[in-house]
């Protein structure tokens, strides 16, 4: 099983040459300045309570007790580049607004609620919409909320070739915004949920998806708990051994972006090294033992720094997830509902597995 999960990955990563036609246009290495080095508060400051969401009903509810609206609201990121900006608000300007899908009764929203946070390349909302997130919705008894990251879905830009194109690329300004943008949503969202009135509210996603839901357990103020799925912050050890990553990697060498001047980007920007400010029992890692993106090794590294939170191991890789998607949704359950002890001061919140 192990072999055949990483032949999988492997052959992902090739096919994904098909998408992957072009290269990052611009060296914007020069221009890191702002970023590398800059304080935690810098690089993502803290976001307000949105007051211009705009609410659309969907036109076909999920089921006749539950419905899906659409969320907008224009995006609190600001960009760090000068040179930048005038992309970002130029040909960019899709993502200056920000769409999530809300899914809560017809009745009228609950008080607790999940903000998923998808991968990289989804084109759109509609694969999790009609499988992961109706089994959360009702294994957790919680509303679930489904945020677009910039350069996908309906915030990518008519010049890309593919969703997500522009988001992780050898282009590190642009991509080093889209990692900024991408936690402002998530956080701007679950500050308006608790405007909303609602009392819990953790982030869950998959993915880059879940190394934006563990960013957000390093910043304040942090989510209710915190579930990332086959994810880690090791961003740069993800360049180099990934297969899907192999452009931008490539692109960085025509750049004259050698391995070490690479290690030393990433080193300087800081992300592998963020320590959770969100407590080891309000967390659940969920991670892929086999997994040729997110290797196990660099998963535990990183876990045993961030304490040892609760973590499952599920079989597989990285692209075969979604055939553990029963006892995915079963783990979620089981660490959810032990959560009120965790928050009123538990010794050990939800207990630690080993699969």
């Amino acid at each position: 099983m192990a072999s055949v999960a990483r032949s999988i990955d492997r052959v992902v990563g090739t096919l994904s040459h098909l998408l992957h036609v072009r290269g990052a246009q611009l060296n914007t290495v020069a221009d890191l300045g702002p970023y590398l080095g800059a304080p935690l508060q810098v690089l993502f400051p803290e976001p307000v309570v949105p007051r211009d969401v705009m609410r659309r009903r969907a036109r076909l509810p999920l089921s006749g007790e539950r419905v899906t609206e659409t969320l907008r609201w224009h995006s609190q990121h600001v960009c760090l580049c000068p040179h930048y900006r005038v992309r970002h608000d130029g040909e960019y300007a899709r993502n200056g607004t920000v769409i999530a899908r809300w899914i809560h009764p017809r009745s009228g929203p609950r008080r607790r609620a999940i903000v998923y946070v998808h991968g990289w390349l989804e084109p759109g909302p509609w694969i999790e919409e009609a499988t992961l997130l109706p089994r959360l919705y009702d294994a957790l008894g919680v509303d679930v909320l489904h945020v677009q990251l910039p350069f996908h879905g309906g915030r990518n830009p008519s010049s890309a070739l593919f969703h997500g194109e522009f988001f992780w690329t050898a282009d590190l300004v642009r991509s080093f915004e889209a990692v900024r943008q991408s936690a402002m949503d998530a956080r701007t969202l679950v500050a308006w949920l608790r405007s909303q009135g609602y009392t819990e509210v953790g982030v869950t996603g998959i993915s880059l998806g879940g190394s934006i839901t563990m960013l957000l357990a390093c910043l304040e103020p942090t989510p209710d708990y915190v579930i990332p799925i086959v994810a880690h912050l090791q961003l740069a050890e993800a360049v180099e051994e990934a297969p899907i990553l192999w452009r931008m990697k490539t692109d960085l060498e025509r750049f004259g972006i050698d391995r070490t001047r690479r290690r030393e980007i990433f080193q300087q920007l800081g992300l592998q090294d963020l320590a959770p400010v969100l407590a080891p029992q309000k967390q659940l890692w969920i991670e892929a033992r086999d997994d040729g993106y997110i290797t196990a090794p660099l998963v535990e590294q990183q876990w045993h720094a961030w304490g040892e939170p609760p973590i499952v191991w599920i079989p597989g890789g990285h692209m075969t997830f979604p055939l553990s998607l029963g006892r995915i949704v079963d783990a979620m359950r089981d660490f959810h509902g032990r959560l009120p002890g965790a928050f009123a001061g538990g010794a050990s919140g939800a207990a630690r597995r080993a699969g």
